[in-house]
This record gives structure tokens, C-alpha cells and sequence, in this order.
């Protein structure tokens, strides 16, 4: 079988998180100094929550090196108590209250309750398990993974604004800036469905209703970034309830009641209504028969798309298979191109019209709202299709991850 073809299975998964978990001065961003200095600055902070700053830091999961942002963020995600048990966990794979209680010289019924209270009600740690076994509990990186698994339900209460806020702090450091030197394509876009429908050359995994044919379980959730940034103050009004999960995935973010179930119809009207919106709507980048997640994004709020709006980087984005091409005759000048796109890469002036090609994404937002059809998506020469699971995805983001951990 060849390589890219293989299934990533529970023992790979186990292999990396033990790793990871068991040498954080492999993979740490950060030097202990700096941990020894938030230490002397904040006297009140316990041990164990400067070790889960120093986990989240890890450059193996591409996390922020140690700062007072991390540390406040840390500081409201786990109280003391939490924090005691939390920093035993292993990334993604996880550990029982039984594993984890001796380590304290805590009841293991106090452990369990304490896991399953920051599992269930707070939602920022893993929780796996067969009926009438014990459950496992793990760690999951700051993004993707801790920042939307907490703000995907939807809750607006005083602890999840505040939540919003100290990530906000966190992503304003720019700390992106230095983890994305080279594209780590983890994510695609799919171009709008009305711009798709008439191109032949377009693949199945270009089409948003292939996504639909292709699964049985839909979830759908709150978008955490939207969410997030109202919190901090910017709400740019668009829709929030686009966070779409489907196959395996869904069916386990539904158990945790963090997504409701919904139907084909409902999936795919939450997407085109997104669509109509001015939204982008992105996929992990894989086929669509895999356990997949969908946002629905804006260039203001997405801390995808803001790697590139934002910060410049080259982004946790696949090289889009079709880019705008422009009749110069037919264009009326309208600015629409240019309001509407996520990613500015439009720019009308005295001048005429610019493209910044290294900024599209092929959404298709642009073309879908241009009233001249002065745009057209076109494909792109050379184009290479999505991995056909998250193995070959892990080998195609290798590149990038090795850039980061050794620079």
C-alpha cells in the first residue's frame, strides 16, 4: 500500500503525543528562562500553570512563545486546582483520572470529576471513551484546537467573553508571524458554488454539494472566531451559526452537545447562505469523504485568513485551484470586487485595478458579486488535488512544520 494511502491509527497518534508530552524541551518554543521570568512577575501563578503555558508554547504544535498574554489566557482556562491535574495530560491521546491520580496524591473519584467538569462544561480538554470504560482525557493545541472546541457551542456569558478576549490578546501578539515561514497548507477554500457549477475542469472536491453527498452525519456550531472577536469588540455582523462538521467528527462533537444535529438540506443551506453573505468557506484539506470540518469565513475575524490579511504570512492555506481573471471590457468599476473579497487582494484606484495574486484564496466571493461578470474563475496550471486522508495531509504539512522546528 503505498505510503500516502495510510490510515493514521490510534498508535500513531500515541507515539506523537508521548513524545510531545514526555520532552516538551524538544519542541518548546520558549527557553526555561522565560518561564523562570513570568514566574517572578506573577508571583500568584502556580507551577502547574506555568507548565501548561510552556505546553501550549511548544513549537511542535506551532504555539506562541511564553508571554504574559499566554499566561493571563492560562490563567482563566484553568483555576489552581484544574491546573494540578491538567498539566499531566498528554496531547490529543489521552490519560485516565487513574493514571493521573497518583501523580497528585488525589482519590481518583476527584481527579474524574474534575477532568470530566473541564471536559464537559468548559470543553478545553479531549475526552474519549467507550460506554462502561473509563474515559481518557487530552490536551489539545491552542489552534486549531482549544480556542474552537471552547467557543464552538456558543455560550455568551461572562467567563466565555473574557475567554474571547485573552485569546484575542494572544493572536494580537503577531506571534504568527514568526511560526508561519513556510505555507503549511492544513486548510483549503472552496470556491463559491455559483461560480464552480459551469467549469469543467472543476473536481468533485471543488464542489460544495459533493461535500453533501458524501457524508451522512452533519453537525453544525458557532463560529469561534466571529464569536471571539465581538467579544474583543469587532463584530462585523455576518453570520456566526456556519460551523459545519461532518462524518465521524460530527457524530462526536454532537455526543459532547457542542454542535446540534442537523440534515443534508440544513448543511448545505448554511453553507450557501454563508456564501451569499460574502463568506469563504473552507475545508480541512482532504477529500471530502474523511471526517471533515467546514468553516465559513471572513477576512476580519478568522485567524486563518488572518494569517494572510493580517500578518502577511504565507498562511495555513492549499494553493487554490482557480484564481479570478478579469474583462477589462466588461468592468464597471464598481468596488465590489474589492469590498467584498476576505482578503483584499482586489485594490481599485486613480490607477485602475490591481490583483495581488499571492493573497487569493479562490474563494470565488469576488466573482460570484461582481453584477458585469467582469470575473471568472480560471484554473490554476499544475493544480494538485487534496490528500485522500489526514495521513498524506500530516506528509504534505511535514515541510512546513520542519522549517518552523528548526529555525
Amino acid at each position: 500500500m503505498p505510503p500516502y494511502q495510510k490510515k493514521l491509527d490510534r498508535r500513531d497518534f500515541l507515539k506523537v503525543s508521548l513524545i510531545a508530552a514526555s520532552s516538551p524541551a524538544l519542541f518548546s518554543a520558549c527557553e526555561s528562562k522565560e518561564i523562570r521570568g513570568l514566574s517572578r512577575a506573577n508571583p500568584g501563578v502556580t507551577p502547574a500553570q506555568l507548565k501548561i503555558v510552556e505546553f501550549y508554547s511548544q513549537a511542535f504544535i506551532l504555539g506562541p512563545p511564553p508571554s504574559k498574554e499566554l499566561l493571563a489566557f492560562v490563567v482563566h482556562l484553568y483555576t489552581p486546582e484544574e491546573a494540578e491535574v491538567v498539566q499531566h495530560l498528554p496531547l490529543i491521546y489521552g490519560r485516565t483520572a487513574r493514571a493521573i491520580s497518583p501523580k497528585i496524591k488525589r482519590p481518583e473519584n476527584e481527579v474524574e470529576i474534575i477532568l470530566s467538569r473541564i471536559a464537559d462544561e468548559k470543553r478545553a480538554i479531549l475526552a474519549f471513551g467507550e460506554p462502561g470504560k473509563p474515559r481518557k482525557y487530552g490536551l489539545m493545541p491552542l489552534v486549531p484546537g482549544t480556542m474552537e472546541l471552547v467557543m464552538m457551542e456558543g455560550k455568551n456569558d461572562d467567563w466565555h467573553r473574557r475567554y474571547g478576549q485573552l485569546f484575542e490578546a494572544v493572536y494580537e501578539t503577531g506571534y504568527i508571524k514568526d511560526v508561519l515561514k513556510k505555507r503549511i497548507p492544513a486548510t483549503r477554500y472552496i470556491p463559491v458554488q455559483e461560480t464552480i457549477n459551469a467549469i469543467p475542469t472543476a473536481l468533485s472536491t471543488d464542489r460544495l454539494t459533493q461535500m453533501m453527498e458524501e457524508n451522512k452525519s452533519f453537525g453544525l456550531g458557532t463560529c469561534q472566531c466571529r464569536q471571539a472577536k465581538a467579544f474583543s469588540g469587532h463584530d462585523c455582523g455576518l453570520p456566526r451559526d456556519t460551523c459545519l462538521a461532518t462524518g465521524s467528527l460530527a457524530d462526536f462533537l454532537i455526543s459532547r452537545n457542542i454542535m446540534r444535529r442537523v440534515d443534508r438540506s440544513e448543511a448545505l443551506e448554511s453553507k450557501l447562505k454563508a456564501n451569499a453573505a460574502g463568506l469563504a468557506t473552507m475545508s480541512m484539506n482532504v477529500e471530502f469523504r474523511e471526517p471533515n470540518i467546514s468553516c465559513s469565513c471572513c477576512g476580519c475575524c478568522c485567524v486563518i485568513l488572518r494569517t494572510i490579511s493580517q500578518f502577511n504570512t504565507p498562511g495555513l492555506i492549499a494553493p487554490p485551484h482557480f484564481i479570478p481573471k478579469r474583462d477589462e471590457s466588461k468592468c464597471l468599476k464598481c468596488g465590489l470586487c474589492q469590498s467584498k473579497c476576505p482578503m483584499g487582494s482586489h485594490f481599485l484606484s486613480e490607477k485602475g485595478w490591481a490583483f495581488r495574486r499571492e493573497r487569493c484564496i479562490g474563494c470565488g466571493v469576488c466573482a460570484s458579486v461582481c453584477p458585469a461578470r467582469a470575473l471568472a474563475m480560471e484554473p490554476v496550471e499544475h493544480y494538485h488535488r487534496p490528500p485522500a486522508n489526514y495521513f498524506g495531509l500530516g506528509l504534505k504539512m511535514t515541510p512546513g512544520y520542519l522549517y518552523y522546528l528548526l529555525s
